[in-house]
C-alpha cells in the first residue's frame, strides 16, 4: 500500500549554501528510488503550532517499508550531518500503514 512522506523544514539562512547542497544530493537518489515530489510549495501561514518551518515536500513510495529503507540507506545516512547543520528545523514523517 502506498506511503507518502512529509517533509517539513527551515533552512538556516546563515547556511544556505549547505542546505542547497543537501537538496541537490538528496534528488539522485530520490531519482534512483523512482519517486518525484508529490506536492512541494512554501509554508505561507502557519495556523497552528510553535514552529514557522519555510517549505513542504510530499513524497509517494510504494510502501511504508520502500519509504523507511530509503532514509536507512547509507547514501542518505551520509546525508544527516549536513541536513542537521544546514536546517533550522526538519522534520520527516511517513504516512500510511506501518510495515
Amino acid at each position: 500500500m502506498t506511503a507518502h512522506v512529509i517533509v517539513i523544514a527551515k533552512p538556516d539562512p546563515g547556511k544556505a549554501a549547505g542546505a542547497k547542497k543537501y537538496a541537490e544530493s538528496v534528488q539522485p537518489l530520490l531519482k534512483a528510488a523512482g519517486v518525484a515530489p508529490k506536492l512541494k510549495g512554501p509554508i505561507v501561514e502557519t495556523l497552528a503550532g510553535k514552529s514557522s518551518p519555510a517549505t513542504a515536500l510530499v513524497l509517494e513510495f510504494p510502501d511504508h517499508a520502500a519509504a523507511k529503507a530509503f532514509f536507512e540507506q547509507e547514501a542518505y545516512q551520509d546525508l544527516i550531518p549536513l541536513r542537521d547543520d544546514s536546517f533550522l528545523h526538519m522534520e520527516i514523517h511517513i504516512l500510511g500503514p506501518s510495515a
